[in-house]
This record gives structure tokens, sequence and C-alpha cells, in this order.
């Protein structure tokens, strides 16, 4: 198993970036955006992926196979995602949130809206503990050194960390609450930076990644998305025991 590290910025720093902006529509009944990831993916441990492996590739009822759109092997495609390698928390975490209508995708909320807990669960575990090469690459016309320099460095001038510290030093994420990025859709990573921009997407806890976007200009979006796609992709989800 490949452990992933990132350098952990404090409470202090965290919230001296956090973006003005309302406050999250959170369902009552779910956990709480800081450490909801961490136990889904703790009750995703009663669950066995490979029960959900038919569900994910040809989908049952008017629950659409997550392979139609993105892909047998999870690579996504466009501005689709890639799912293959993020950790099962966060998947579980995004599902509910489309399902809660916290994040919009109409799309996203058709399918998850019809899922059980468990098939949520499942369907985390199996893309989790599904490893498969990149198919990405740069395609937007970003600059790749200044992708770099704002993923190792960041830019304080403008307010913004580095990506690697919260993310992971390879950008494969940390933990269960921070997503992998590498190898990720350009065209996918684009767009949800503009969505933290503008609003339309805000189940970030510490509101963090809406000050971030927000501090990045247009070029700079398209720089990071592009250097991103560069990268290796995650390698597999450790299978529970």
């Amino acid at each position: 198993m490949i452990k992933r590290y990132a350098i952990r910025l404090t409470p202090l720093m965290l919230l001296s970036l956090a973006w003005p902006v309302a406050a999250q529509k959170v369902d009552e009944d779910l956990p709480d955006e800081s450490y909801a990831a961490e136990i889904y993916a703790v009750e995703a441990e009663n669950v066995d992926p490979a029960d959900y492996a038919t569900l994910a590739r040809e989908g049952e009822g008017d629950v659409w196979s997550c392979a139609s759109c993105h892909g047998a092997k999870g690579q996504g495609n466009g501005n689709i995602p890639r799912l293959a390698g993020l950790s099962t928390g966060y998947i579980a975490k995004q599902l509910h949130a489309y399902a809660e209508g916290v994040r919009i995708n109409h799309n996203m909320q058709y399918v998850a809206d019809k899922l059980t807990d468990d098939e949520m669960l499942g369907l985390a575990r199996y893309y989790a503990e599904m490893e498969a090469p990149s198919n990405a690459g740069p395609e937007l016309g970003g600059d790749l050194a200044r992708g770099q320099e704002l993923m190792i460095h960041g830019d304080w001038d403008i307010n913004v960390p580095a990506c690697y510290s919260c993310h992971g030093s390879s950008a494969w994420g940390v933990e269960q609450a921070f997503p992998s990025l590498a190898a990720q859709q350009p065209a996918y990573t684009y767009a949800q930076l503009a969505a933290w921009t503008d609003g339309r997407r805000n189940n970030s806890p510490l509101q963090l990644m809406q000050g971030i976007s927000h501090a990045l200009s247009d070029a700079d979006r398209r720089a990071v998305a592009d250097y991103l796609a560069t990268l290796p992709a995650p390698p597999a989800e450790e299978p529970t025991q």
C-alpha cells in the first residue's frame, strides 16, 4: 500500500483562507461536512464491493450504470471525472451530497437519489479499490510551469497555499477527506474550480476551496487543471480486511 502524506495547515491558516459565502445547506441527519468522509469510510467496511460490481457496470432498474459515463475502468472522460483511486469516504460523501441536493449535477442527482446507503458505500469502495492508468492529458492550453508552481509552492501573493499541502505530495489525496487530483480529467477539474468560485459548489469544510478558487485567475485554473492531468494516476485503495 502506498501511503499518502501532506503538510498539515493549521486551523487558523485554513480559516484565514476561507472566502465568505453562504452557509452550507446540509441535512441534519447527515454527518457534519468536516468529518463525513471518515465516517462513511468506516461504515463502508461492512459492505463487500463485489456485491455492487454489477450495479457499477450494468446499472439496475432506473439506476444507470456508473460505467456508462465514467468508463469501464473508472478513468472518466472530458467533463466526467475519474473515479478510480479516489478514497472510499470521499466518493460516498459526494454521492450523499448529490442525493441531498448539497452538490448540484442533474445526472448525478437522478442516480444518487435512487441509491440506498449500502449501494453508495459499496460503489464507493468498488471505485476506490480500482486501479487504472491515466487517460488524461493537457487540453485547456494551460501554462504547465505555472500549474506546477501552484501545486508545489502555491502563490502567497494571492493567498493561495500549495495544492500539495492538502492533497499530498503526489496529488494522490490524503486520508479520506482530501481527494486525489492526479490524472483527473482537466475539463472536470477546471469546471469544479469555476463552480467553487461562483458558488455552484459549496460542500467544502471551512469553505477552503471557495477561497482558493476565487483567488485563482482563469488562466491559473487552466494551468492547474492541465498540470494535474500530466501526473501519474493514484494507486488503488487497499481493500479492507
